[in-house]
Parts: structure tokens; C-alpha cells; sequence
């Protein structure tokens, strides 16, 4: 049986359970907050090695290398 939040009536708790569910219900959404937020660092990590990569094969080559020797100037 699946019980849904509207069907729990939390009045029939103490103060102090009430309390407590509160504080769970606020660490859970912060556990779950810290799991997105890593999960979008480890994306961004993973485009940006992979930019990276590929753009390498552009930009260092001997062609290029004059512009490199002109910048050092």
C-alpha cells in the first residue's frame, strides 16, 4: 500500500516528531541537492576534457607555430 503526503496528517504527531520530520525532509533535499550539483561538475569535467581534446588537434600544429614565435615577439 502506498501511502501519498496528503493522506498523512502530521497533526497527530508531538511537537517534537513534527520537528524531526521537519529536519529529515531538510536533509534529504539537501543530500539529494549535493548529488545534482556533483553530477553537473562531473558533466562540465567531462565536456571540457573532451573540448579540449579535440581542439588540440587544432590548435597545436607546425602551421601554426609562426603565430607562436610572433606573439613571444
Amino acid at each position: 500500500m502506498t501511502v501519498t503526503m496528503k493522506q498523512m496528517d502530521l497533526s497527530l504527531l508531538p511537537d517534537e516528531a513534527r520537528s524531526e520530520l521537519y529536519d529529515f525532509y531538510r536533509f534529504l533535499l539537501q543530500k539529494h541537492r549535493r548529488r545534482k550539483v556533483l553530477a553537473a561538475q562531473e558533466d562540465s569535467a567531462y565536456w571540457s576534457a573532451l573540448n579540449e581534446q579535440s581542439l588540440k588537434k587544432i590548435w597545436d600544429n607546425e602551421e601554426d607555430d609562426i603565430y607562436n614565435e610572433l606573439l613571444k615577439g
